[in-house]
């Protein structure tokens, strides 16, 4: 196995690569587009090495990479994977790399800033998904929204300004939260522990107070579920959704949006399993009204961009009661389902970008009939379709069947309510295929929607991806086991009355019971005895 540092260099390259291009004038479009191609497929060779260097049978952090800092502070680079993490990284770089593709080669408008801003955009989600310091989690945390900001307010449509502002404001009070939540943990951390450390391993296991894990996993919580979103933090969605370039948007939903599911996997579940306990039902029933509300909204959107949006909201729900059931069939339901949603949310926005570029329509009303003279699109916007209603054979499937069969057997009331959703897919996603592809003919010419190679080159690995883990899951299942029974141990440990046989991970506690107490403390076997006062002269 190589030393080499694969993980960082999955970073820093769309990083300096962004920054380079953001220097670059306008007229060096050619140039700028030949980078950013460049970069974006060095990086995802990079993650690809990462994959194949995990191994699967791994439970704790692999590849790790740590540079000392301000060691006095607990600041430090340090960044690795793990069964949930590597997913993701794979996803993210694979993703962008087909966006800049499409900005690179079909919009010579995207000059060298739109292509730098979405490599800085690809390195702050990569740094957040392989973040093992709390401060760097954050530090990557703010990054990724500075680009999105200028990509929505510089080459969004509409009220693009004012929707941008909504969404940085939204996210920016769960970030200034979530700071303090970080800083609390890591003295907290200390009071109990006797070492000051953002290290997000060595903080699991620490024995808070059932209130400080309750206070700090709410700090956390209020950022994840304003980024995911889930319902009701959702408020700047629509606007930023709609406004952004449809590139963009397709981004925001297939990548951005799994910080907020990940924050609860890698830091809410694990570090704060007492505060993750008492917030389990409140969080559920926000997911299962988000899964409702999601799924009637869409089925009234007017335009098929946020259609596909709001069927993200009802998705993502799905992903937030896998992760707050704390069932390990489930949690690996979660993970599988946040790289098939990835998958299929990106499909589907090309899809409507294609409609929406060429017919010169994006209501959902003013297209028809386009499959008499569009059979490639049609069948594979067909494909797309089913598999958002995750039918049998779809990639989806499996995701969606662990999770709901784990959340069934933790609480089947749950899983009953959450079921409707499925129900709800199919009328909204049925509606968008058949009022687009069939029926009279309307608001564009059949031919002119069909697929060209350019089209097919970035559709067609997509459907590749989607049959590859339909066919094999356990591709992505079968390198989740042991980190998910990791993760989700201590909230399993800490929920009364959780099925023993059920616990296949373990927790060592931080300090152990027979540490304390702690060096400085008073011995409890010796009474304290009261200082004597000097005789007064």
């Amino acid at each position: 196995m190589s030393d080499m540092p694969w993980v960082t260099i999955s970073i820093l390259l769309p990083l300096a690569a962004g920054a380079l291009l953001l220097l670059f004038p306008a007229r060096s479009s050619g140039m700028a587009r030949g980078i950013a191609l460049a970069a974006a497929l060095a990086t995802f060779v990079s993650t690809d090495v990462v994959v194949h260097q995990f191994a699967r049978d791994g439970a704790g952090p692999q590849l790790i990479d740590r540079q000392d800092w301000v060691s006095s502070l607990g600041l430090e680079w340090l960044v690795w994977v793990d069964g949930i993490s590597v997913w993701l990284l794979l996803l993210t770089s694979a993703l962008f790399l087909l966006a800049i593709g499409v900005a690179a080669l079909r919009a010579p408008d995207r000059g060298p800033a739109f292509l730098g801003l979405l490599l800085l955009a690809e390195a702050g989600l990569i740094g957040l998904f392989s973040a093992g310091n709390l401060v760097l989690f954050y530090v990557f945390w703010e990054a990724m929204l500075i680009p999105f900001y200028f990509l929505i307010g510089t080459w969004g449509e509409g009220d693009r300004l004012r929707n941008t502002t909504r969404f940085v404001i939204y996210t920016m009070v769960g970030s200034l939260v979530m700071l303090v939540g970080i800083v609390a943990t890591a003295y907290t951390a200390k009071q109990t522990t006797g070492q000051f450390t953002f290290d997000i391993d060595a903080l699991r296991g620490v024995a808070f107070t059932r209130t400080e894990s309750i206070w700090l996993f709410a700090a956390f919580a209020l950022a994840f579920a304003i980024k995911l979103p889930l319902w009701p933090f959702h408020g700047w969605m629509p606007g930023a959704y709609g406004s952004a370039p449809i590139l963009v948007t397709g981004l925001l939903a297939a990548v951005m949006s799994k910080a907020g599911v990940y924050g609860f996997l890698r830091i809410g579940v694990p570090l704060f399993p007492e505060g993750a306990e008492t917030f389990k039902y409140p969080i559920i029933l926000l997911a299962l009204t988000g899964i409702i509300y999601g799924s009637l909204v869409a089925w009234r959107q007017t335009t098929m961009r946020m259609v596909v949006a709001y069927s993200s909201l009802a998705h993502l729900g799905f992903i937030a009661l896998a992760i707050m059931s704390f069932d390990n069939q489930a949690g690996q339901g979660a993970v599988l389902q946040m790289v098939n949603h990835g998958i299929v949310v990106a499909a589907a926005f090309v899809i409507v970008g294609i409609l929406s570029s060429r017919t010169g329509h994006e209501e959902v009303d003013d297209i028809g009939g386009l499959a008499n003279g569009a059979p490639w699109l049609a069948g594979l916007f067909l494909v797309v379709t089913m598999a958002s209603l995750a039918i049998p054979g779809s990639n989806a499937f499996a995701g969606e069947f662990f999770i709901l069969s784990g959340v069934f057997r933790q609480d089947w009331w749950v899983a009953t309510i959450a079921s409707i959703g499925i129900v709800y897919a199919a009328v909204y996603m049925l509606r968008l295929y058949q009022s687009s592809m069939n029926g009279p003919l309307r608001g564009g010419e059949p031919r002119k929607v069909e697929l060209t190679w350019a089209d097919a080159a970035v559709l067609v690995p997509l459907i590749g991806a989607m049959a590859v883990l339909a066919l094999w899951p356990a591709a992505i299942i079968g390198g989740t086991t042991r980190t998910v029974e990791r993760t989700m141990a201590p909230a399993q440990l800490a929920t009364p009355g959780f099925p023993q046989d059920l616990i296949k991970g373990s927790v060592t506690r931080n300090p152990p019971a027979e540490a304390l107490p702690l060096p400085g403390d008073p011995d409890p076997a010796v009474p304290e005895v009261q200082q004597s006062q000097e005789p007064t002269p």
